[in-house]
């Protein structure tokens, strides 16, 4: 039993020592695109419906593509140039109020409230559209996923997300 054990640990050594080198060879850029499951905003009808977001870090863009087949007229992609602002926590209430406000988003009942969702984390991402006119769209991500999610959107973007 303690030869197998001794057995494990030396292939796990090496293991990572074959880990290690073979990273000097492979391209750091090769996964810099992730897909995370979430609950994006449908600017289409106003409300939050799952939808999977791509953060490409090599290709510069955000794609948010809505689950279901009749809101695939609502998907988008934003480059990393229209993105202006990415917040979380009350600065995102702010920003979701503002945009409602200014009519930007319709008063959208079920918005505001989900931002106030504890097992989940939201970011609003403020972005310029193609007439080059502010807009808002909101991520509700569970928590567990959100640094990660945040980090790879700081990477892309080059902001930092405001809280």
């Amino acid at each position: 039993m303690l030869k197998l054990i001794s057995m494990a640990k030396i292939m796990q050594k090496q293991l990572i020592a074959l880990v290690s080198v073979a990273s000097l060879f492979i391209p750091g850029n090769i996964a810099l695109a992730r897909t995370h499951g979430a609950h994006c905003l449908n600017n289409n009808n106003g409300e939050l419906n799952q939808c999977k977001v791509n953060v490409d870090i090599s290709g510069k863009r955000l794609d948010i593509k809505f689950d279901k087949e009749e809101y695939q007229d609502a998907n988008f992609t934003l480059k990393k140039e229209q993105i202006t602002e990415l917040s979380t926590g009350d600065y995102a209430k702010t920003q979701v109020k503002k945009s409602i406000a200014k009519g930007i988003l319709s008063p959208i009942g079920g918005i505001i409230s989900a931002i106030d969702k504890q097992a989940r984390i939201q970011i609003a991402i403020v972005y310029l559209d193609a007439q080059n006119n502010q807009n808002v769209t909101l991520v509700d991500i569970p928590s567990r996923y959100a640094l990660l999610f945040r980090q790879e959107l700081e990477t892309m973007t080059g902001l930092k997300v405001k809280k």
